[in-house]
C-alpha cells in the first residue's frame, strides 16, 4: 500500500471504525483482519473493497476462512508498519473511551445529582424516620453505583487485555517473517532492513560496523552426494554455530543457499577479522555425521571474506565488497579468510 494519507488523524478515524465494524461484526481483532479492515475503510484497494462489499450484500457471516481469504488474496503481507500503527491507536482509543465512560457516564452523573439531594434533604430534616429512609437510599443508589463501574472497569480491564495480545500477537507474526525457518536466523529481509539502518546511522554519527560473509565450500557437491535432507541439517548446525560465536548486538543471517552474513556493529576491521577466524575454526572443527544413519560425513569448511564501512558506502557497495573479499578466500584455497585490505594488496579495492 502506497498513499500520503497515512496520517495519524486518518489511521486514528480508521481505527474507529475497524473497532465498531470488528465489533458488529463479531470479526476477531487479529493483526490479519486489522490490516484487512484498515485497507477497506481507507478506500485505496478497489478489489478488496468490492470482495467486502459483495460479502455484505450477500449477508454472509465473516467467518474465520473468510477472514483468511481475504487477507491473503488483497493484502501485501510484508507491511508491518502500518499494523503497528494501527494497533497503537486502537490501544489508545479503547483506553480513552471507557476511561471516558467511567467518569461521565450517566449513572455516575445521576448518582451524583441523587447524592446532592441526599445532602439537602439531610440538612433540612429532623426526623428520625426520614432519615433512616434517606440512608437507605443512599446505601441502594451507592451499590447500584458500584456494580455499573465495576462492570465498566471490566469491560476496560477486557479491552486492555484484548490490544496487549494482539500486540504480542503482531511481535510474533514480524519475527515470524524475519527469521529463515531453517536456521532460525534473521533472513535476507531482516539482514536489508537491517545494514540500511546501520549505513543510516553511519552516515549521521559515524557509527562504525563491519560485515562478515562466508560460504560453505563444495556444498553443492555434498548435497548431490548426501542428499538435499542431510544438506538442510548441515545449514541448520552452521547456523546454530554461528549463533554460538556471535554476541550482544552482532546479527547473524542466512543470506541466501549456504551464504551467510552477520553485521557487527561498533566493530572495526581488525576485531570482525578475528570474529571471522573464530567462526572459521569453529565450523572447520566441527565433525558431522548424519544422526538417523550414523554415516560419518567428515568436516565442513567456509571461506569468508569480510569488511568494513566507509565514507561514501551504501549497503549495497559494503556488501560487494565483502564479497569479493570472500571470492578471493575461495581463489586462495578455501577455507581462510580473506579482507578488503587483501584486495587492496591485489589492486583490487
Amino acid at each position: 500500500m502506497t498513499t500520503s494519507d497515512d496520517s495519524p488523524k486518518t489511521v486514528a478515524e480508521i481505527a474507529k471504525k475497524i473497532i465498531v465494524n470488528s465489533t458488529e461484526r463479531s470479526i476477531p481483532l487479529t493483526p490479519e483482519n486489522y490490516y484487512v479492515w484498515f485497507e477497506y475503510f481507507l478506500g485505496f484497494n478497489k478489489e478488496l473493497q468490492d470482495a467486502i462489499d459483495a460479502i455484505i450484500g450477500a449477508k454472509e457471516h465473516f467467518s474465520e476462512k473468510i477472514n483468511r481469504e481475504l487477507y491473503n488474496d488483497f493484502i501485501n503481507q510484508n507491511n508491518f508498519e502500518v499494523l503497528e500503527e494501527i494497533q497503537k491507536e486502537s490501544y489508545k482509543i479503547f483506553q480513552n473511551i471507557l476511561r471516558a465512560s467511567l467518569s461521565t457516564n450517566s449513572a455516575a452523573s445521576t448518582y451524583s445529582g441523587k447524592m446532592e439531594g441526599y445532602y439537602q434533604q439531610l440538612n433540612d430534616t429532623q426526623e428520625l424516620t426520614h432519615i433512616q429512609k434517606l440512608l437507605e437510599a443512599i446505601i441502594k443508589d451507592t451499590h447500584d453505583m458500584a456494580v455499573s463501574s465495576y462492570e465498566l472497569n471490566q469491560k476496560l480491564d477486557q479491552a486492555t487485555a484484548q490490544i496487549q495480545a494482539l500486540s504480542k500477537q503482531l511481535e510474533e507474526t514480524k519475527r515470524e517473517v524475519l527469521l529463515d525457518g531453517l536456521t532460525g536466523l534473521n533472513n535476507r529481509k531482516a539482514f536489508d532492513r537491517k545494514i540500511e539502518a546501520l549505513c543510516e546511522q553511519f552516515d549521521q554519527n559515524v557509527d562504525f560496523f563491519s560485515v562478515i560473509m562466508l560460504d560453505i565450500d563444495y556444498f553443492k557437491k555434498f548435497n548431490d552426494q548426501h542428499g538435499h535432507q542431510t544438506g538442510d541439517a548441515v545449514l541448520s548446525i552452521v547456523g546454530g554455530l554461528l549463533k554460538q560465536c556471535v554476541k550482544g548486538k552482532d546479527f547473524p543471517s542466512r543470506y541466501g543457499g549456504e551464504e551467510f552474513i552477520i553485521l557487527l556493529p561498533g566493530t572495526k576491521l581488525n576485531g570482525a577479522q578475528v570474529v571471522a577466524e573464530q567462526i572459521r575454526e569453529t565450523i572447520s572443527s566441527k565433525k558431522f555425521k548424519n544422526t538417523q544413519t550414523g554415516q560419518k560425513l567428515g568436516n565442513i569448511t567456509v571461506s569468508i571474506g569480510v569488511a568494513e564501512i566507509r565514507q561514501g558506502d551504501t549497503a549495497i557497495t559494503l556488501v560487494e565488497r565483502a564479497d569479493a573479499s570472500l571470492y578471493l578466500a575461495k581463489e586462495n584455497g578455501r577455507n581462510n579468510v580473506k579482507s578488503e585490505t587483501d584486495l587492496e594488496k591485489k589492486g583490487v579495492a
